[in-house]
């Protein structure tokens, strides 16, 4: 309880609005016991790897059409309104192929990063790079990710902006509305907010021990809420 006061987490991903009471008929139940809602869109559902345990939420859109296996943990949740985008690079190191400008980052006001990504399969002189979220991650609302790689023990706000080939190390909490450049690496036990984000304080070691019991306790109370 302590630790919850001075970490300041995010709320929590589970609430659920009262007028929109939750179903097990509105979920597709995997083998692994992940819960996938049936207004996700998994593209290219054999490219998705999830190690179960997990629930994906109305509205998650996931790019398995690039081509690149997307790698999910244990007891990982998404929110509602999520993107998940494989980053796309250049085949060669030659200039003459580098990926086009349609896939480059517009600038935002105030120094800030756009949203302008292009969400369109590489071509033949570009390739995908593949997708791990670790266990025990929560990415919030309305969120776009085109991270390479986003760790175990991740809490990601809400409305947040995850640019390509980013990476978030293990243990961080990324605040609601931050944007995260591209090539931009979160070391482990970080705070970031901010558009574009920054490092605004660190975690205590002990904080994944935290975030590891409270997305067990949230997944095995998600699925008592839901019931038979």
């Amino acid at each position: 309880q302590h630790m919850m006061q001075v970490l300041h987490y995010p709320p929590s991903s589970l609430d659920t609005d009262p007028t929109m009471p939750t179903s097990k008929s509105n979920y597709i139940v995997t083998a692994s016991q992940s819960y996938i809602s049936r207004s996700a869109s998994i593209l290219v559902a054999p490219n998705l790897h999830s190690k179960g345990k997990s629930v994906i939420q109305k509205n998650v859109t996931i790019h398995g059409e690039f081509g690149v296996s997307i790698h999910i943990g244990r007891y990982v949740y998404i929110d509602d309104d999520v993107e998940i985008v494989p980053s796309v690079i250049p085949v060669s190191s030659d200039p003459l192929l580098e990926v086009g400008s349609s896939r480059n980052i517009s600038s935002g006001g105030s120094g800030g990063v756009g949203s302008n990504v292009m969400l369109q399969p590489p071509t033949e002189n570009e390739k995908a790079l593949p997708v791990i979220i670790g266990s025990h991650t929560k990415i919030g609302k309305n969120c776009t990710i085109h991270s390479i790689s986003i760790g175990s023990c991740v809490r990601i706000g809400s409305n947040c902006r995850i640019f390509p080939r980013s990476k978030i190390h293990d243990c961080c909490i990324i605040e609601n509305d931050t944007t995260i450049p591209s090539d931009m690496v979160i070391p482990p036990f970080s705070r970031v907010r901010g558009n574009p984000a920054r490092i605004v304080g660190s975690l205590p070691e002990c904080c994944g021990v935290e975030f590891v019991e409270d997305c067990v306790q949230e997944y095995t109370g998600f699925v008592r809420e839901l019931g038979d």
